[in-house]
């Protein structure tokens, strides 16, 4: 009896969080007098692939995925890369005043508004508004210090003695770090890379702040669907289904390395 209300329960919170996503995909595939209809059609409806004929012929949607897709991945690239070699140099040397130096990776619980007006003018300054290099910029400043928590903890779990052991066979620091360090916690960069990748492809306030056309990205221009007179739910939910493809493609391809590195060093001997 109890396991069986477990499971009710479980099922209750699990439909909780897909009713939303199937409620977008199904109107994606709808016609507006099925989107608006009452009582709500969840299943009975002739499904239509024009929304999303509209959306890819005849909107920027494309090329604002594009964009997104080249700042989240420049992204990713520029945190593992700060933040892997920060968080090394953390767990493996005794710096002075290291538990201050956490506390100052807390910018991450900050609102990025907060940092949004000073960053905007150094930006104009630098004639980098609206370009390229702006939004994987600026997203390091939320990416680097979660990377740098993430790391951290995946490299104290590497047992000192594996890298004694390579040091005493001639190995240099990096040479350590690069042949023996990172394809131990390979799992932890593939989660830490999963989860940089999709807060820099879904943020929305940073992009509205430093982009005004040419580095446009994929969540501003699906926010366009939305206008003072009304609301085009059809190319709406169209965009925003084909917008969650790319995190689900990574999740499921990296699986197996999501699985080992959200649990690794979960177990301590």
């Amino acid at each position: 009896m109890v396991r069986l209300s477990q499971q009710v329960v479980l099922l209750l919170g699990l439909s909780f969080f897909i009713f939303p996503v199937f409620w977008l995909i199904s109107s994606s595939f709808k016609h507006d007098v099925d989107i608006f209809s009452l009582p709500v059609k969840l299943l009975a409806f002739q499904p239509t692939l024009a929304n999303f004929a509209r959306v890819l012929e005849t909107t920027t949607i494309p090329r604002l995925a594009l964009n997104s897709l080249f700042t989240a991945g420049a992204n990713v690239v520029l945190s593992l890369l700060i933040g892997t070699l920060a968080a090394y140099g953390i767990s493996r040397r005794h710096i002075r005043g290291q538990s201050l130096l956490l506390w100052f990776l807390g910018v991450r619980m900050f609102p990025p508004i907060v940092a949004a007006v000073p960053l905007f003018m150094v930006a104009a300054a630098l004639r980098l508004v609206d370009t390229g290099l702006i939004l994987p910029i600026v997203h390091l400043l939320m990416n680097v210090p979660f990377t740098i928590w993430m790391m951290k903890s995946f490299i104290d779990d590497v047992p000192l003695e594996v890298e004694e052991s390579a040091l005493m066979d001639g190995c240099s620091h990096w040479t350590v770090l690069r042949r023996v360090v990172l394809p131990l916690i390979r799992p932890g960069l593939v989660a830490t890379g999963v989860f940089c990748f999709i807060f820099s492809w879904n943020e929305f306030l940073l992009a509205t702040v430093f982009t005004q056309r040419v580095a446009t990205t994929l969540p501003i221009g699906i926010s366009s669907f939305v206008t003072k007179e009304q609301i085009l739910w059809g190319p709406l939910t169209a965009s925003a289904t084909l917008a969650t493809l790319p995190p689900m493609a990574l999740a499921w391809i990296f699986n197996r390395y999501l699985v080992r590195g959200l649990t690794f060093g979960a177990v301590k001997p």
